[in-house]
């Protein structure tokens, strides 16, 4: 083999041991400006619209290689690169003032000005288009086996440019293809998970599981309206569940529990010495809910003057604790939750109009259970389970006439009343089949626990299905033990074991 074709094979393996696009486009530079004795050499290729020729590399004589970033010219430019990629052929040009202004020309910014341009194009397998190669000359032409050795290196270069840049869009396209389906599987978990937290097949609790599954997966406040008891809660804990934040904190607060300088406190923590008793340091529960959620819960209750230092937490996302100078930042997602009518707060003026737009980034409204009746059956079975593992009966069940009976009674106290009277309900099944009958729903309708005023009927009745109520509720608080009822209820267990007796069955 000659001096000659063993250069060649050495250039040719020494594009061929570039692990990638830029090193390739690098080497390139270099062997085809040195081989064809250029001042200087720039490789540009296609972008992927195929709209711009991008600068990938740059070899200077005089100051080696440089990988410029973000620089292209225009396909449909007045530039000789651009005219050998549309012909597919060599074309040189001497300089004249035109020269001057090439595209490619001023990307490369020589030092010196050329005697004479030579763009090679890029072109591989079928003749598809990569791109071009720009040569600038400072002395005199290149000689033949030099211009010819500069094109068979582009030859070469083409083919493993190619071959890089398919694997490069294979990369792009299995990346796009991973996001897709983690967003979908997000997206499934989200649905899930708004299934399982927020029971029901009615159009009402379809609708809210649509908003909490669109709701979850993005970081905008959400305020959840509703009456009490019909599952506020629930919903937030499903929309933090079904959030990118599921694995971090869900901190809730009760903002009518407490008062308004306990209240500041808790929310954004002090400084030992703030106050009367604040012998050390806490971050506060915004801060320790870092990363995760914040559940406000009876948002309406808030004290005005805490209004206007939670606005600033939701604009600045920065707390300052109690008796500090210094904000500190956090990383929470706000959501509140609230049965008051807010228009009427915000009208009388004891809710901030400011604080409510940004809370209510997102509004979400629960609807009371007479408007989705038809999820009874199924909310009663579900607590139903619950409340059987509860108190070790898993057999536990409903008969057609409990049915009814539970789909025909008014609930003013919804979802967590409907729950209530299966519980007080579960003690009283018949001890022999398990079977919730009506018989063990009895009194339950003006029981003062339901959110009704005992019924007129006399007041040895009233009492008597407070009784029992009572003692419903302490037999399932402990599992159907009866005598640890008896001592919860302050009574010998005789004497309950006698009223139990009593009850129908």
């Amino acid at each position: 083999m000659s001096t000659r074709a063993t250069t060649r094979a050495a250039r040719h393996a020494a594009l061929r041991a570039c692990p990638g696009l830029a090193e390739t486009a690098a080497c390139l530079a270099r062997l085809a400006g040195t081989v064809a004795g250029a001042a200087f050499c720039g490789v540009f290729l296609l972008d992927y619209t195929s709209t711009e020729l991008v600068l990938r590399a740059a070899w200077h004589g005089d100051k080696g290689l440089s990988t410029p970033e973000g620089l292209s010219l225009p396909l449909d430019g007045d530039d000789p690169v651009c005219f050998s990629l549309q012909t597919g052929e060599p074309y040189t040009t001497r300089p004249d003032e035109r020269s001057r202004l090439f595209p490619s020309l001023a990307l490369l910014g020589p030092v010196r000005p050329a005697a004479r341009l030579t763009a090679l194009p890029l072109t591989a397998a079928r003749n598809i288009s990569l791109g071009g190669v720009l040569l600038g000359f400072a002395g005199p032409d290149a000689r033949p086996e030099q211009y010819d050795d500069a094109a068979l290196l582009c030859d070469v270069g083409a083919l493993l440019l190619e071959s890089h840049l398919q694997r490069q869009k294979e990369r792009l396209l299995l990346h796009s293809l991973n996001e897709d389906i983690t967003r979908l599987e997000n997206s499934a978990r989200t649905l899930r998970t708004a299934e399982s937290l927020f029971l029901g097949e009615s159009p009402a609790a379809l609708r809210v599981r649509e908003w909490i599954a669109r709701a979850a997966p993005t970081d905008i406040p959400v305020l959840i309206t509703g009456e009490t008891g019909t599952g506020k809660e629930l919903a937030a804990s499903a929309l933090h569940a079904a959030s990118l934040r599921h694995a971090a904190p869900f901190v809730k607060i009760n903002c009518a529990a407490l008062p308004g300088q306990l209240l500041e406190s808790e929310l954004f923590g002090h400084r030992k010495g703030a106050f009367s008793g604040a012998d050390c340091d806490r971050p506060g529960l915004l801060r320790s809910a870092d990363g995760g959620t914040v559940l406000l819960d009876e948002i309406g209750e808030m004290p005005s003057e805490l209004q206007a230092k939670l606005l600033r937490v939701l604009q600045d996302r920065q707390v300052r604790p109690v008796g500090d100078t210094h904000p500190r930042a956090v990383d929470i997602r706000i959501v509140a939750s609230t049965n008051r009518n807010m228009e009427e707060a915000l009208a009388s003026g004891a809710f901030r109009p400011d604080l409510y737009h940004r809370l209510a980034g997102l509004r979400i409204h629960i609807p009371p259970l007479r408007e989705r009746p038809e999820d009874i059956p199924l909310l009663a079975r579900h607590f139903l389970v619950q409340i059987g593992e509860a108190v070790r009966r898993p057999g536990l069940s409903l008969t057609p006439e409990s049915l009814r009976l539970l789909c025909a009674a008014s609930y003013p106290g919804n979802v967590r009343q409907l729950c209530n009277r299966i519980q007080t309900a579960a003690v009283m099944a018949d001890p022999a089949t398990g079977h919730l009958t009506p018989e063990a729903f009895a009194g339950l309708e003006a029981s003062p626990a339901d959110g009704t005023e005992p019924e007129a009927a006399g007041l040895t009745h009233s009492l008597r299905l407070l009784e029992e109520k009572l003692i419903a509720q302490a037999m399932a608080r402990c599992s159907g033990n009866v005598a640890e009822a008896a001592k919860e209820l302050r009574l010998p267990r005789s004497t309950l074991v006698s009223k139990l007796k009593k009850w129908p069955r």
